[in-house]
């Protein structure tokens, strides 16, 4: 025997000896799971298989020869790939998310569970859990995962999720370090676990407690409304497709919608919940994001808006609600008698709930919520909860409605006030301005007469004649001074009739085409159509506009464009003039309605305190919005009556 032959049978033996302890390995480990151990064996005698193998396909030209160990390793290969499927398929069907991150945070094995549960349409293998988890802390140091690969103990985080199959679940995330055999922590394991059920109560009062203490922060009633309507509708809160909200009036004995929120169709509904779900990760955010977040359903809340009942009408389902004090759950609309059709029509859906608002034992509105899309059961459970969460929300809105009513009150006394200050003002001034006019009229007529006088003769220094011209035109100037002084003190004598504001101010800028031309004023009308007649004095609207246009005018000295625009605003006639001129500052704007302020060299300053004063006595108000070197836009507002 040579020494080359001795070699091969050293290593046909010792390859035969592995043969035999795989086959060991298998039988008695038939069906039982392929663990990590017994990978690990299996793997480290596969190597070494292969390395013999090799150096026996070196010497004899290869181990494809060898039938039988060829089978043998197929068959173990086989044996492997069924222990594997069989390990994942268990994986799967347990009632939990489970999926496997290395170091880089990325995802190295998920079960299937995990991909219904996050409605994940590819697999997660090899992305960030970031992009699996929408998570805003991965890669920081208050990462769950990276506390947990650096030895710390990671915090449970509970939050809300819709399925695959569009079920609502309240799931807690835990990360759990798995070890080698030297204790050294080489990937994390986030488990998912469903806590729907299990934690609902503990949950409802955490949420409640939440709730309330954001509610009670809240005293402006918009923003506390769409609040209370999103709690209703957000899946980390109450998770209802949709919500309305009614408010008594009790002056009118109506209760009335006031808001909605939630999707007006499927498309829009998985869309906005969509965003949401990757936008936000809590119920904190998505409430403090209510304030610059308005992606509402505006035809949802229209709809609302126009469902108007009387309270004595007690065949509506949400007067029930308020005149009795007690949640209705309906669950059958269709067949229940107590459903008007209108009502059922309108909500489109066959199972609601309406809960309502009470404070002292009294209705102040009702809040309407349903499962339109998802068509999820509402629950007894459910509908107690969401009654405990009207009552607070009931106080709040009751809080800040008595909030608004002090601040209306106190803006009115202002207003009153301010007005009163104003008059007593005007009334000293007038008195002071009829005495100066009275007192300088009569010299003043005097002066003048006989200026006029001088100008029939005929002087031959011409200087002369110009001297008395000047005099005369100083004169006829101080007059004009006088003739505002005296219309300013002079008590308006209220004598209004239904007036037309187009046909006053077409008249007005008729008279004024000519200056408009010759001050190289581009002049421009923009009057809307059905302009309803106003009680109004015509001349002194007429003096309204022609000091408003004057002053456009003369805010121009190099030519601009000016704008006259009449448009209907809600309840009121609203006459914007526009110019390009030269605008105002700070200071000005502060003091141009006060009496004798002016910044022209020519002037008594009390053309626009005049106008002011006979536009609140028509029961209007004037606004100004100017800046400087961009002109100014003064706005009249005539209430119609």
């Amino acid at each position: 025997m040579t020494e080359e032959t001795v070699t091969d049978k050293c290593m046909e033996h010792d390859q035969f000896k592995m043969i035999d302890t795989l086959r060991n390995i298998l039988s008695r480990s038939q069906g039982m799971v392929l663990d990590e151990d017994l990978t690990e064996k299996l793997d480290s005698l596969c190597q070494s298989l292969k390395s013999s193998i090799k150096k026996s396909d070196s010497a004899e030209g290869g181990f494809s020869q060898d039938t039988e160990t060829g089978w043998n390793l197929r068959n173990l290969q086989k044996h492997k790939g069924r222990e594997r499927r069989k390990n994942d398929d268990i994986m799967d069907v347990i009632e939990a998310g489970l999926c496997l991150l290395d170091k880089d945070l990325q995802i190295v094995w998920a079960n299937k569970t995990l991909g219904d549960w996050l409605a994940l349409k590819e697999s997660p293998l090899g992305r960030s859990c970031k992009d699996i988890f929408h998570c805003d802390e991965t890669g920081i140091d208050s990462c769950q995962a990276l506390k947990v690969f650096r030895g710390e103990e990671g915090r449970v985080l509970e939050t809300w999720i819709t399925t695959k199959a569009k079920k609502r679940l309240c799931v807690q995330r835990i990360a759990i370090p798995v070890t080698n055999r030297k204790g050294i922590i080489e990937n994390v394991l986030v488990h998912l676990e469903d806590v729907t059920e299990s934690d609902k109560s503990l949950h409802w009062l955490f949420l409640l407690q939440k709730l309330g203490e954001k509610m009670q922060g809240t005293l402006h009633l918009d923003r506390l409304l769409r609040l209370v309507l999103t709690c209703v509708t957000t899946g980390h809160a109450f998770g209802f497709n949709r919500a309305m909200l009614f408010l008594v009036n009790k002056e009118e004995k109506v209760i009335r919608g006031k808001l909605a929120v939630g999707p007006s169709s499927m498309e829009e509904a998985i869309r906005i919940w969509g965003e949401i779900s990757k936008k936000y990760s809590s119920l904190e955010e998505i409430l403090d994001s209510l304030e610059y977040d308005n992606d509402f359903d505006e035809t949802f809340t229209h709809m609302t808006r126009q469902m108007e009942y009387m309270l004595s009408d007690t065949n509506e389902v949400i007067v029930t609600c308020a005149r009795e004090n007690k949640p209705i759950l309906v669950v059958n609309a269709a067949d229940d008698p107590h459903i008007t059709e209108e009502f059922r029509s309108t909500l489109g859906v066959n199972e609601f709930v309406c809960v309502p608002l009470i404070v002292r034992n009294e209705s102040i509105g009702v809040i309407v919520a349903d499962n339109i899309y998802t068509r999820v059961p509402i629950t007894p459970d459910l509908v107690n909860v969401l009654t405990m969460f009207a009552t607070q929300a009931a106080l709040a809105i009751e809080n800040a409605e008595t909030c608004k009513r002090l601040e209306d009150k106190v803006t009115q006394l202002t207003t009153t006030q301010q007005r009163l200050i104003r008059a007593e003002k005007f009334a000293a001034i007038g008195s002071m301005a009829s005495y100066i006019a009275h007192e300088i009229r009569n010299p003043l007529v005097t002066i003048g007469g006989f200026t006029r006088s001088l100008t029939r003769f005929h002087f031959e220094d011409a200087k002369i004649k110009t001297n008395l011209n000047i005099i005369l035109d100083e004169v006829i100037r101080l007059e004009n001074i006088l003739k505002n002084i005296s219309n300013f003190s002079k008590p308006s004598i209220p004598k209004k009739a239904a007036s037309q504001i187009c046909d006053i101010a077409e008249n007005t800028c008729s008279l004024m085409e000519n200056y408009f031309k010759e001050r190289k004023i581009h002049f421009s009308k923009e009057f809307a159509p059905d302009i309803p007649p106003v009680l109004a004095i015509s001349s002194q609207i007429t003096q309204v506009l022609f000091n408003t246009l004057m002053n456009a005018v003369e805010s121009m000295p190099d030519g601009g464009d000016l704008t006259i625009r009449i448009t209907l605003i809600e309840d009121s006639i609203k006459i914007d003039v526009v110019d390009t001129g030269t605008g105002m500052s700070e200071e000005e704007l502060q003091n141009i309605f006060d009496p004798f302020y002016t910044t022209k060299s020519e002037g008594s300053g009390v053309g626009l305190a005049i106008c002011r004063k006979i536009i609140e006595e028509h029961g209007g108000k004037v606004c100004v919005n100017s800046k400087c070197g961009r002109g100014t836009t003064i706005s009249l507002f005539l209430p119609i009556h």
